[in-house]
């Protein structure tokens, strides 16, 4: 009996060892700021978020009254961290380009208006993956999101943490870090809340299928997003202002 005392004793300490782990990975990890949050994503998902994709969207919109005025189909493409273009009307070569932190909108493939104006929304769906801890929180704190402010809600029964004040909000998702609300302000002071739904799995990421706005508490617009497709590369001159290039023409 005496020679099998130390295989005991062994034997539990392994047996509390693995429980005293089970323990840990069962344990919800708190995040208590913006930072801690970014950097959990990004030690997630920073080898595996897709960093290309495109999609053709069915777009609603809507009057003040809630009637459907008309309904189109867009072209879209993204490559994170910054570029990001909007095809509205192919026929007539309506689109925008979103690069780093400018907008470029055409119409009949003539530059129109040029601002000083970023896709903000690219930094937290998935650019904050391709550029450091740092640039991201940066990035945020100047496109209006106070990155001081945390705090954890419910929203459509799932968890979320909110990031920034009542003026300016993202909605991420506690587990699984997708963009499930955020809130923001325009120009002439009217609050739009776009919320996201029906998502899917995309990679090894994650992506919505239906996005919908409201604007100053009525819904503006539906979109809702097929033939989604992950990119191992895309053609540069998609964001090049000066190349009037129809990427569509060969999706």
């Amino acid at each position: 009996m005496e020679n099998y005392k130390p295989f005991l004793a062994n034997l539990l300490l392994l047996i509390l060892f693995g429980y005293s782990l089970s323990s840990c990975e069962n344990k919800e990890v708190e995040l208590n700021s913006t930072k801690d949050l970014f950097r959990a994503m990004k030690i997630k998902n920073d080898n595996s978020w897709y960093k290309n994709f495109t999609f053709k969207q069915h777009t609603l919109r809507f009057d003040e009254n809630g009637h459907q005025t008309d309904s189109t189909v867009w072209y879209e493409s993204v490559s994170y961290p910054y570029h990001f273009r909007i095809d509205r009307n192919i026929e007539e070569n309506v689109y925008t380009i979103y690069r780093n932190d400018s907008t470029y909108n055409f119409r009949q493939d003539t530059l129109f208006s040029k601002t000083a104006k970023p896709a903000a929304h690219l930094v937290f769906k998935g650019g904050l993956y391709f550029i450091s801890l740092e640039e991201s929180l940066d990035k945020l704190q100047k496109y209006g999101y106070d990155t001081n402010i945390l705090r954890k809600d419910e929203f459509m029964e799932q968890v979320v943490y909110v990031i920034g004040n009542e003026k300016n909000q993202i909605w991420l998702h506690a587990n699984d870090f997708y963009c499930i609300r955020r809130i923001y302000m325009t120009d002439d002071d009217k609050t739009v809340d776009v919320v996201y739904d029906n998502f899917k799995a995309l990679g090894q990421g994650f992506v919505e299928q239906k996005v919908t706005f409201y604007v100053a508490g009525k819904k503006r617009l539906e979109e809702f997003y097929f033939d989604i497709k992950i990119k191992d590369t895309l053609d540069e001159r998609i964001y090049d202002q000066n190349a009037n290039y129809k990427w569509y023409l060969s999706y």
